[in-house]
């Protein structure tokens, strides 16, 4: 029977990877009653990890915490074989906040430290950490603070905050200590999920680069980076060692260049991580043809994100590849030569964003049975890109 892999992530803001998946393979099996599906919603390390692994049976923990202004949220976290995957987004994640709320300036990734205790507590040893999709751009310097780490100012006074140290607190920093970070904090063994390659400074770093994404005007940005360039310079002088420079620091307002800096976690890609724990090579290599889809598709998908796994896999098992998405900004050339055999793209039906988000579904079923109606066995000599 010919196979296919449904391998997905979600249609931001309007569908979940799970949803995709089920409405891809719902449609595409309602065609073709000749074939047999299978369903890997996943993502690439950031919102929507848990939700997605959630379906493969994993468990899920939760853990009390505080969300990015300081209110009392539980925070889902998944069990893994060897340890357990935390989502960063789940604690200090920008869709926790209202348009109005979304400010660097005072968001703090406390949250997330408070989860990275409580799991530590709860026995865990081992934790993967997914860093995406945050609202904050604090250098990690809330989350070091809920695991122990103790920040003063140019008078030796202790820097606490309201709700834990914010972004706009970073230049207050002059001094750190780590005399009250517990045993059990240190003897972690972390993983963070990580498909940026941003530097903590400058203007691919991460305030200039995403700062805008969370909230911050001009004025803002400003602060926000001069903040960042002196507690870099601090924690320099404080770990006798730089890493702001290295690829992933700038990652989540800085997270990645704290937990790499002070936990020693180790920077993996996100789908890597990802198709390591559901043996996605096993998945490609009993599939004959692959269909991916997300939201949109343009040059990022090709850097780093859950696509560029995809890729790598299907030319690894040379299966055929198919791409179901939102939004299409790539080239027939770029596709071509990626090794997309065709794509099939809700905009070309509905280029109407927000119609096309709200009757995502509909026209996701839609462009999936149409997608169905080419499965077929292809000749070697039809492997050139034929988008629809």
């Amino acid at each position: 029977m010919y196979k296919v892999l449904i391998i997905v992530d979600k249609f931001k803001g309007s569908l979940t990877a799970r949803e995709v998946a089920a409405i891809i393979g719902e449609s595409v099996t309602e065609v073709r009653q000749d074939i047999s599906v299978s369903l890997l919603p996943l993502a690439d390390g950031g919102d929507g990890t848990i939700e997605a692994l959630e379906s493969r049976g994993c468990g899920v923990e939760r853990h009390q915490a505080t969300d990015p202004l300081g209110r009392a949220i539980e925070v889902p976290v998944l069990k893994l074989k060897d340890g357990v995957l935390c989502e960063m987004a789940k604690s200090s994640g920008i869709s926790l906040l209202s348009k109005e709320e979304r400010n660097p300036l005072i968001t703090t990734t406390y949250g997330l430290g408070e989860v990275i205790m409580s799991v530590a507590r709860a026995g865990h040893r081992s934790i993967t950490i997914g860093i995406g999709g945050s609202a904050t751009n604090d250098g990690g310097a809330g989350m070091l603070q809920a695991l122990g780490f103790r920040f003063y100012d140019r008078s030796g006074d202790l820097i606490t905050g309201e709700y834990g140290i914010t972004g706009g607190m970073l230049s207050q920093i002059h001094n750190i200590d780590d005399s009250s970070v517990q045993q059990i904090v240190r003897e972690l063994k972390i993983r963070v999920a990580c498909d940026v390659n941003n530097p903590l400074l400058g203007d691919y770093g991460a305030t200039k680069v995403y700062g805008p994404q969370k909230g911050a005007g001009k004025e803002a940005l400003i602060t926000l980076e001069e903040g960042m360039v002196s507690f870099s310079k601090v924690c320099k002088k404080f770990l006798k060692v730089d890493l702001s420079e290295n690829p992933g620091s700038g990652a989540a307002g800085g997270v990645g260049f704290a937990l790499s800096s002070f936990l020693g976690a180790e920077m993996v890609s996100g789908w890597r991580l990802l198709f390591e724990i559901v043996d996605a090579d096993r998945e490609f290599s009993n599939s004959h043809l692959i269909i991916t889809g997300e939201g949109r598709t343009d040059g990022q998908s090709l850097s780093g994100k859950l696509l560029d796994g995809v890729i790598e896999l299907s030319q690894k098992y040379k299966r055929r590849l198919w791409i179901i998405c939102g939004d299409n900004l790539l080239t027939n050339r770029e596709l071509e030569m990626v090794g997309v055999e065709r794509l099939f793209s809700i905009s070309q039906i509905e280029p109407n964003k927000e119609r096309a988000i709200s009757n995502a579904e509909y026209l996701l079923r839609k462009i999936s049975r149409s997608a169905a109606t080419f499965i077929k066995p292809f000749t070697s000599n039809e492997q050139t890109i034929k988008t629809q």
